[in-house]
């Protein structure tokens, strides 16, 4: 098979991945360079696959000057100009189908656990503590649910939920004619008039930084629960603890955190604020490591999204 081309592995990619493009007809590259190394041998390449080592800003774009293709594995953008590569022809391919069911699964998993008390409960029974009444909880049934961001994780989403006989709304300010069989489309008003539980779905830029502040959380009519399994800089972290303190917020689930940087990873301890720690000791709170969309299925989903959008793009009369 002819030799396609040099595709640069610049994050630690599965094995499926690699084969395939092998397969394609490509050499791959796994050798582990910074940014500034890489900035000598760019020229190389003609795709990149990335996940979050560093960005793919406009100075390492103009020494690609092979390059036709970045391969996002995952769905945010953010760590790539994503403007300035279309504008040198360069694709930019992620794959947001791949990890949408593990997402909306998380989301109702650790919606159930905040409800239901378990946290709390399963710390208690361990420690000798054997509460009922204490730990009675609520049902998802009946609640009106606010989706924002009604992409492939809302869609999802809503999708799940469906079994639950509850109201689900949808608000996207991006799109039009999206209301389907799983939700009902709404303007921001009615959504916050209306929520019980808020979950975020939205994408980072700076358009959306803070998304979620003091002003956006008093046009609640309810207090509510909020889960945001996006990124953390939509949601202002300051305003969420002054909310959770007055009751505003009445819980939160955060898989991300304003905090994390480009690899994903929050501050380490010693460089928590008083925000940070607020949310660490409350039983209000659920908090995990950005691992909504991380199971195995989903590994899987995204190899082959993006060997099909590579093949769509470069393959087509192969």
């Amino acid at each position: 098979m002819e030799l396609k081309g040099k595709i640069l592995c610049i994050d630690k990619v599965s094995p499926a991945l690699q084969k395939q493009l092998e397969q394609l007809g490509f050499e791959c590259d796994n050798s582990a360079f910074s940014y500034e190394s890489l900035l000598d041998k760019a020229h190389e390449y003609c795709g990149y696959i990335i996940r979050n080592k560093f960005a793919i800003d406009h100075i390492l774009l103009d020494a690609s000057t092979q390059l036709k293709f970045i391969a996002r594995v995952g769905a945010g953008m953010e760590n790539i100009d994503v403007k300035y590569a279309n504008e040198k022809g360069i694709a930019c391919i992620n794959s947001p189908e791949g990890n949408a069911d593990a997402v909306a699964e998380y989301v109702i998993g650790s919606l159930l656990c905040l409800f239901r008390n378990t946290k709390r409960a399963d710390r208690e029974v361990r420690d000798g503590i054997w509460l009922r009444e204490e730990n009675r909880g609520f049902e998802i049934c009946n609640k009106t649910i606010g989706i924002i961001g009604y992409g492939n994780m809302g869609k999802a989403l809503a999708k799940k939920l469906s079994g639950f006989n509850c109201e689900v709304l949808a608000y996207d300010k991006y799109k039009t004619n999206y209301e389907d069989r799983y939700c009902r489309a709404v303007d921001l008003t009615v959504l916050q008039e209306q929520a019980d539980i808020v979950s975020l779905h939205i994408n980072y830029f700076p358009e959306n930084h803070h998304f979620v502040n003091h002003e956006f959380i008093s046009g609640f009519t309810k207090n509510i629960y909020l889960i945001n399994t996006s990124r953390g800089k939509v949601l202002s972290t300051e305003a969420l603890v002054d909310n959770l303190a007055n009751g505003k917020i009445k819980g939160a689930i955060l898989d991300v955190l304003e905090y994390e940087n480009i690899h994903l990873q929050n501050k380490p301890i010693e460089e928590w604020d008083r925000a940070m720690y607020y949310l660490a000791h409350c039983d209000d709170v659920i908090l995990s490591p950005h691992i909504a969309g991380q199971t195995l299925e989903a590994s899987i989903k995204h190899t082959d999204i993006i060997i099909s959008k590579i093949k769509e793009r470069f393959f087509l009369n192969d």
